[in-house]
């Protein structure tokens, strides 16, 4: 429990960010990014581009990640910046971009390595890859709540673990269960930003414009 004022404030300026919706949208785009690439996975397991889709997983993590981040200020500076005020947050500079930068393309690696690993390790009856991954998106939804006393992202780790868990026992050939797991989860997020969004608009309308004769 935060007790500091200074803290508090803090918070509740790092809880702006995610007022209108727009982590949702983006999440939820981002996994309908993932599951369009596992199912194009599957089509092609027969093909030479089989032997180079690790490329084309770094480069939906990294490029996808940088659009829908672009897509998402654009949405805040149209929409929620003129409703509610504009935060600016410390960027990192220098050294520390490039350091941010290189730990966002190594836990690509490590999370396209580990998912690769689990496919060519998985045991009959049981679906490790998809379970596992579930896992660790809502261990990451999990320490975003923590962080900024979120508690609907608690709801969205619990989505996670569940869809995981099912898809899991379900065990789909051909890791369908990936394509179905990031197919459902984005789906849902993006209802969720969608229904966050609209709340938002209803209770922060648009400040009037000002008459010409003013």
């Amino acid at each position: 429990m935060v007790t500091d004022p200074l803290q508090q404030a803090q918070q509740r300026t790092l809880r702006y960010w995610y007022v209108d919706g727009t982590f949702e949208l983006s999440i939820g785009g981002m996994c309908l990014l993932l599951a369009a690439y596992f199912y194009a996975e599957i089509l092609l397991a027969d093909s030479w581009l089989s032997n180079i889709m690790f490329v084309f997983f770094l480069l939906i993590m990294i490029g996808g990640g940088f659009l829908i981040n672009r897509l998402v200020m654009m949405l805040k500076e149209h929409v929620t910046f003129p409703r509610t005020g504009y935060v600016s947050f410390a960027h990192p500079t220098g050294a520390r971009q490039w350091k941010r930068m290189l730990l966002l393309s190594a836990f690509s690696a490590f999370l396209a390595a580990l998912i690769v690993f689990l496919i060519l390790n998985s045991q009959a009856g049981f679906d490790w890859t998809t379970t596992v991954t579930g896992l660790i998106f809502s261990a990451v939804l999990v320490f975003l709540a923590w962080r900024f006393r979120l508690l609907r992202f608690l709801a969205y780790a619990v989505l996670s673990v569940g869809l995981g868990v099912v898809l899991g026992f379900a065990n789909w050939p051909h890791n369908f269960g990936l394509v179905l797991y990031y197919g459902a989860l984005g789906l849902s997020m993006l209802l969720a930003g969608a229904v966050i969004l609209g709340n938002y608009l209803r209770q922060n309308p648009a400040p009037a414009e000002a008459s010409h004769d003013e």
